[in-house]
């Protein structure tokens, strides 16, 4: 339940529906929060960083059905994340995997095509989608992630998710999350970092533990920070003739202002904004970003 000052600031913050379908032998788990009536708007489909889950996009989809009731919002939870089973080869975790089963869950919801918004690991996902299915993507929102992920964020990530501990409560946890995310996200405050805390924290055995199979984290073994990663620019280009809207933090250490410019020059119909005060990745229910990208994906939309 949202604190009385997340309800003052957000409205009330729906869960969404939670709806299940199968693939590989997994149950897998997807949010819906479903709009009012017939819309002829795409839905939007929200798909969450590394070990993120659907409940990542809560507050967003309780802001974009504020914004626009019409409009149906959805919140994938990945293999091993949130309310989807794990594997148990942790090779099964990658983004080639992550998208299918996306694609498994669009075609399980009966959506023909949807605008995406990806924050981090989601970005990744949407450049495999363009692969597999490019008829499915509308317009597109990459939240602070592009062609080209620094291996130096992307290492301390994996730092600091294998440092995490079990809190005995969410004043705990939220304090835990606080002292990660205030030195990059000085526009933020107490509130956001409880939220945060709900989404990526659940309750096993008496302590709040983050909501991933820890399996996951063995994907990163081989990252190291002065190694570039391999670089995706020609699964971007299968996105040329997309509407893409790029967020940036102010102070990511995942996307560089370089990697956007680089995306501009090959898509030259792309827009980008800098998140003024966050870092990796911006809080999407902050900052007006509801509102910014609900006008970007229905710019000059049929009415």
């Amino acid at each position: 339940m949202a604190t009385n000052c997340e309800t003052a600031k957000f409205g009330a913050i729906a869960e969404g529906e939670v709806r299940t379908y199968r693939r590989d032998d997994l149950t897998l788990a997807v949010r819906v929060w479903k709009g009012d009536g017939a819309s002829p708007k795409r839905p939007i489909v929200c798909l969450p960083g590394l070990t993120r889950n659907s409940r990542d996009f809560s507050a967003f989809a309780s802001q974009i059905r504020r914004l626009d009731p019409s409009r149906t919002v959805i919140a994938f939870d990945y293999r091993g994340r949130g309310l989807s089973d794990p594997v148990s080869d942790p090779s099964a975790y990658n983004a080639a995997e992550e998208a299918k089963d996306v694609l498994a869950g669009l075609d399980h919801l009966g959506i023909a095509e949807a605008d995406l918004i990806g924050t981090s690991r989601g970005v990744i996902v949407i450049h495999l989608i363009a692969v597999f299915a490019p008829e499915r993507i509308g317009r597109v929102v990459f939240n602070d992630a592009g062609p080209r992920i620094e291996a130096a964020g992307l290492a301390e990530i994996r730092d600091y998710l294998e440092a995490a501990r079990p809190h005995e409560t969410l004043d705990k946890a939220s304090d835990a999350v606080e002292r990660l995310f205030a030195p990059t996200f000085p526009s933020l405050g107490r509130p956001d970092f409880e939220r945060e805390a709900r989404a990526l924290h659940v309750e096993r055995n008496g302590s709040l533990v983050s909501d991933f199979d820890p399996k996951l984290l063995r994907t990163l073994d081989a990252v190291e920070a002065d190694k570039p990663l391999p670089e995706m620019w020609d699964l971007f280009e299968r996105l040329a003739d997309r509407e893409i809207l790029v967020l940036r933090g102010e102070h990511s250490n995942i996307l560089t202002p370089e990697t956007v410019t680089e995306m501009e020059r090959r898509h030259p119909g792309l827009k980008s904004q800098v998140v003024k005060g966050q870092g990796h990745a911006p809080f999407l229910e902050t900052a007006g970003l509801p509102g910014l990208i609900l006008s970007f994906l229905d710019e000059n939309a049929p009415a």
